[in-house]
């Protein structure tokens, strides 16, 4: 026999009334989990110094003038020979020596000039009310140039090379656009390194703040890693995009994490 409508009724009502209640009751329990869960947030680093282990030395030679610029090219041509001859002067293996091809550029240059009184090949202009003769005299300038890389692991020597070129004055060699880098080819294998002291460090300095009040570390919840700082040597400075400094033999080298761990 079919249940009359009254008990149906009621029993639903019922069941809903239940269903209300027990998810009332697993809201408050969650509540009070979330009461009892604690987050600690601590920031480590870690700085490890570093030489430089690789040396770029980068420059120009070049001549210019208003002759042929065939003329300039036979100037030139020989420099490759005389900066690897002083390269070993200086205790540097002149295969490393790495160079660029020869460029030739030319620029005109025009200049108007007062004709004197013989010459037919001049314009009468009016300037300021007054009437001159005057020409333009146009003429070119060629401009030879070479740029040079040299990249050695001979640290000390390439910066004492790079201090001491002068010594190619005599030879008419005038070296320009002199750029030297000093860098670290480890890098990468050190960040990974850095990080794990870092990380270590944060971890170390939030138990520390959880200890004193009875609690412990039980796991991380967030962790971020910052930029890295490749300074000079005691140079504490920090940016937001991160330090690469290329001038220095001695750098230091800085990882920064941050951690957020759960504590109970």
């Amino acid at each position: 026999m079919n249940k009359p409508f009254g008990q149906v009724f009621w029993s639903v009502v019922a069941a809903g009334i239940t269903l209300i209640l027990l998810a009332l009751i697993g809201i408050n329990g969650l509540e009070r989990v979330r009461a009892k869960t604690f987050t600690i947030s601590a920031t480590g680093s870690a700085v490890k110094s570093i030489r430089s282990d690789l040396a770029v030395w980068t420059f120009e030679v070049a001549y210019s003038g208003y002759d042929d610029y065939k003329n300039l090219y036979t100037k030139i041509k020989p420099v490759p020979q005389q900066i690897e001859a002083f390269l070993q002067t200086q205790g540097i293996d002149p295969k490393q020596l790495q160079l660029g091809p020869v460029n030739i550029t030319n620029n005109l240059e025009e200049k108007t000039i007062d004709c004197p009184t013989a010459d037919n090949d001049c314009l009468s202009v009016v300037v300021e009310k007054i009437k001159l003769r005057q020409k333009t005299i146009s003429r070119i300038k060629y401009t030879v140039s070479r740029i040079f890389t040299l990249e050695s692991t001979s640290v000390d020597k390439v910066m004492r090379a790079s201090n001491s070129y002068d010594a190619l004055f005599d030879k008419g060699i005038l070296i320009g656009n002199s750029s030297l880098k000093l860098l670290y080819t480890k890098l990468a294998e050190l960040r990974l390194e850095l990080v794990k002291l870092a990380s270590e460090d944060a971890y170390a300095r939030a138990d520390l703040i959880a200890k004193p009040t009875g609690r412990h570390i039980t796991m991380i919840e967030d962790g971020r890693l910052g930029v890295f700082q490749i300074n000079a040597k005691n140079d504490p400075s920090v940016e937001d995009l991160g330090n690469f400094d290329t001038t220095s033999l001695e750098k230091d080298v800085k990882a920064i994490v941050t951690g957020t761990y759960r504590v109970e």
